[in-house]
């Protein structure tokens, strides 16, 4: 195989040239945040060597000028085939993520009365009994692996529960999602990939014929412009639903409960007043952002004195947003009074349509955490390790705690 040779584009000004992979730079220290924080020394808008792997572009990394690009969605568009597409040389897209205004707004409207706040509230109990199933399985024995033993399957979980699934299912789709996300070879990626398109193209057959919960029958017999919606576009949603909890929940939990491990006081100061939870949880997500949202340049352009051309990769570090000490006083620094939205779930048109239902996962399973354990401590003599791509997550935090 011909090793493709990189080189920078002409309309790229040596002084914008970043010549690191991102991943590769924020993957060699013990603090990855300190680490990112480098690039707020350098300019607003860098052109990197690889923004992810084997993809150039541009890196956004203030606060202030992601929230510009977000809303931008003439010049900054989703509208086009991801990385997963491509991958399994499939035509349909992940909706409504892959799809710009106004189409965007017609598979909005079929998911956003699931998904309000108030319909969000009914799934808290089941939420809850799949954190206390999952506990159950190590709490006596004094310690965890936390990533494996409970963030990873605790999003597929709620999937599951979501679409009216048997949570005997959950090892088949953890085992797909381990090789799609996680997998040693394309090879395995796409496997696992395909393997999640077929059960749900044979899934979506059944619903159509008889939908399992108010949201599939929502979905299955949704009208987009006037029209039915096509299989595909139903296979679109589902698949979004999918991912969309999967590294990201699994990732921001590993981030939260390491933090309260390392710090005591406001273990306990949470464990003893569950009304700041929430508030907690949405520091934590602008403390611990983990994701970088890609949009591709729709026409040649200026930004911020940066000329784009159409075509070029940019990269929304939402990672950086939430560590801007442009945007927050004390960036670096858990405050759980800042009441301030951060951009950890985009904002425009984008802004994430699961949102609601990621702050209920992260603050029923941080309150089941602190409810279970009076302690819950980094365990002595085990090393935590995180990986850089495609999402900022932890891989390994080895936990004990006192019951």
């Amino acid at each position: 195989m011909t090793k493709s040779v990189f080189s920078w584009p002409d309309h790229v000004p040596e002084s914008l040239r970043w010549n690191h992979s991102l991943a590769s730079f924020t993957g060699h220290s013990d603090d990855p945040m300190a680490t990112l924080a480098q690039l707020f020394d350098g300019p607003d808008v860098v052109y990197a060597r690889e923004i992810s792997p084997h993809q150039q572009g541009w890196l956004i990394t203030r606060h202030a000028l992601q929230k510009q690009a977000f809303l931008d969605y003439q010049h900054f568009t989703s509208a086009a085939k991801s990385g997963l597409g491509q991958m399994l040389g499939v035509d349909w897209r992940l909706l409504p993520l892959e799809s710009n205004p106004p189409e965007h707004a017609f598979y909005r409207q079929v998911l956003n009365p699931y998904l309000t706040p108030q319909r969000i509230a009914t799934l808290e109990a089941q939420t809850r009994a799949n954190c206390e199933a999952l506990i159950d399985q190590f709490a006596p024995n004094g310690e965890c692996e936390f990533i494996e033993d409970f963030a990873i399957p605790f999003p597929t979980y709620i999937f599951l529960s979501l679409l009216g699934l048997p949570l005997d299912e959950a090892e088949q789709f953890l085992a797909w999602e381990a090789g799609l996300l996680r997998g040693r070879s394309i090879e395995e990626r796409v496997q696992c990939g395909l393997g999640v398109m077929h059960y749900l193209q044979a899934f979506i057959v059944d619903q159509k014929a008889s939908p399992s919960t108010e949201l599939l029958h929502g979905i299955v017999t949704a009208k987009v412009g006037g029209r039915d919606i096509t299989d595909d576009e139903i296979l679109g949603l589902l698949y979004t639903l999918y991912l969309g909890g999967l590294d990201t929940v699994y990732s921001t939990l590993g981030w939260i409960i390491k933090h309260i491990a390392q710090d005591a006081a406001l273990q306990q100061q949470l464990r003893e007043e569950p009304s700041l939870h929430l508030a907690a949880v949405d520091e934590f997500i602008r403390l611990y952002g983990v994701v970088g949202t890609m949009r591709l340049v729709a026409e040649d352009f200026t930004f911020n004195g940066v000329a784009m051309k159409a075509g070029d990769r940019v990269l929304l570090p939402l990672f950086l947003a939430g560590r801007d000490p442009e945007a927050w006083e004390d960036a670096n620094t858990f405050r759980i009074d800042r009441g301030e939205a951060s951009l950890s779930f985009a904002s425009g048109p984008h802004v994430c349509v699961g949102r609601h239902l990621a702050r209920l996962e992260l603050r029923t399973a941080l309150g089941a955490m602190l409810s279970r354990f009076s302690t819950i401590r980094i365990a002595d003599g085990k090393d935590w390790a995180y990986h850089t791509a495609p999402v900022l997550g932890i891989d390994k935090l080895y936990l004990s705690f006192n019951a």
